[in-house]
């Protein structure tokens, strides 16, 4: 099985993916999915005889699926299964991170979960999805209408070492390339509010309103920083 790396594809031209089997995997932000995500749904071909979308999220997926749906119906390709995993609520501006125990918890829950998922494809597993989602619809909309807004609200301390990591793990590219003499900068356009940047950085240097220094950030026990390095 060949892996391909959303992120990656962005910086490429339009391309045409295809087969027996395709898996498009991604975590919910604000019960839709990623800026990112969407621009590659849009800018690419697809042709799989058989397509399945999973997600990850915090409380609820909302209105992920039946978005992925409607977006590769634009592109001809018809989702033949739809489902996800609850994962560790990360979007530490909002909601505070679980204890460590329950961290450890979740992350077994999910790991089992993608066990059962992955069985479903191998089975080849169809469902059908609710597609009117008003509520998620909005909540999406506005999630994303002000990632831009809520970019410019990172702040970059003294503490910052210049190491690049913040850079090279954004998924968006909008970070400017970070030198010896100069701090990170954020592209606020580009933004999609991953919070990457400010949860692996190993100085604890990016904030974000209430979340300072000493405020926990996460990474998930099974992914190492370096894993996620795109350039």
């Amino acid at each position: 099985m060949e892996v391909v790396h959303i992120t990656d594809e962005l910086a490429k031209s339009k391309s045409t993916f295809g087969g027996e089997v395709g898996i498009v995997i991604y975590p919910v932000y604000a019960y839709g999915m990623p800026k990112t995500v969407k621009r590659f749904i849009l800018n690419n071909n697809f042709k799989f005889g058989y397509l399945a979308v999973l997600t990850s999220f915090g409380s609820s997926a909302g209105g992920a699926y039946a978005e992925a749906i409607k977006l590769f119906k634009k592109r001809k390709q018809r989702v033949s299964y739809t489902n996800g995993t609850v994962a560790v609520e990360n979007y530490v501006h909002m909601f505070k991170l679980p204890p460590t125990e329950r961290i450890k918890e979740l992350t077994k829950i999910q790991e089992e979960n993608t066990k059962l998922l992955a069985n479903d494809i191998r089975k080849r597993q169809t469902n059908k999805r609710f597609l009117f989602r008003p509520e998620s619809v909005f909540v999406s909309f506005v999630f994303r209408k002000f990632t831009s807004a809520f970019a410019k609200r990172y702040k970059v301390t003294d503490k910052c070492t210049h190491c690049k990591i913040c850079y090279r793990v954004c998924p968006a590219a909008a970070i400017e390339p970070v030198t010896a003499d100069t701090k990170p900068k954020f592209i606020p356009k580009k933004c999609d509010h991953c919070q990457a940047c400010m949860q692996l950085c190993p100085a604890h240097a990016i904030c974000f309103a209430k979340i300072q220094p000493e405020s926990r950030r996460y990474l998930h026990s099974n992914v190492k920083v370096d894993e996620l390095f795109k350039r």
